[in-house]
């Protein structure tokens, strides 16, 4: 009678045991299966971000980007450089958004419009994308800024202005990141008034 009771607790034991370990592998193999499905995501957006040569596009923006914020700075009069050195720094803008333009076909193809620009090579049929325009626009502007009147200045700056924004804009949509890393830095500011933030210095940091 002893025996048996043993061997049945013996028996009850094992399947336990047995139980025990189907659970553990069966689990490993979930975890498995999840490690496995996050490297095939992970490959994908990899391979996706390669394919829109979006590391390139990224750096060609931050090029365009730096030529279309100088160019604000001098027609905007916030860069103190005699009349040489502004001649000399737009000569040098309309040099480069022309080249970035060009470089920008590389990544955004002209969209088809019926015959127009059939008569010319294959890149630029149809109409130019409007991410380009602006590049273009700042390259019009950095052209002729030196023979204008103090009117078309000033129409200048502001449509300079409006190209800088949209540029930014559309690039944005293309190579910005949908979300950060931290909260923190997702959260908006409280304002950039110069005034009011001296206002706020604690009289002791002066002494």
């Amino acid at each position: 009678m002893s025996a048996r009771l043993g061997l049945r607790a013996r028996d009850k034991s094992s399947a336990i045991a047995k139980g025990s370990q189907n659970m553990w592998e069966a689990v490993a193999g979930f975890v498995s299966a999840i490690i496995a499905a996050i490297g095939l995501m992970v490959a994908w957006r990899r391979s996706r971000e390669t394919a829109l040569r979006t590391g390139e596009v990224l750096s060609w923006s931050q090029q365009v980007i730096s030529a279309m914020q100088r160019l604000n700075l001098i027609c905007q009069g916030h860069a103190s450089i005699d009349p040489e050195m502004e001649r000399d720094a737009l000569r040098q803008i309309y040099f480069e958004t022309s080249v970035l333009a060009e470089q920008g076909r590389l990544f955004f193809r002209n969209a088809a419009a019926g015959d127009h620009g059939a008569d010319k090579p294959e890149a630029y049929r149809g109409r130019r994308p409007e991410i380009l325009d602006q590049i273009l626009v700042a390259h019009a502007i950095a052209g002729t800024f030196t023979a204008a009147d103090k009117e078309r200045r000033a129409r200048m700056c502001c449509v300079a202005h409006d190209a800088a924004r949209r540029f930014v804009t559309l690039a944005q949509k293309e190579v910005g990141r949908s979300r950060t890393v931290s909260a923190e830095t997702s959260k908006g500011g409280t304002g950039t008034n110069l005034d009011i933030l001296m206002a706020e210095v604690a009289p002791e940091r002066l002494a």
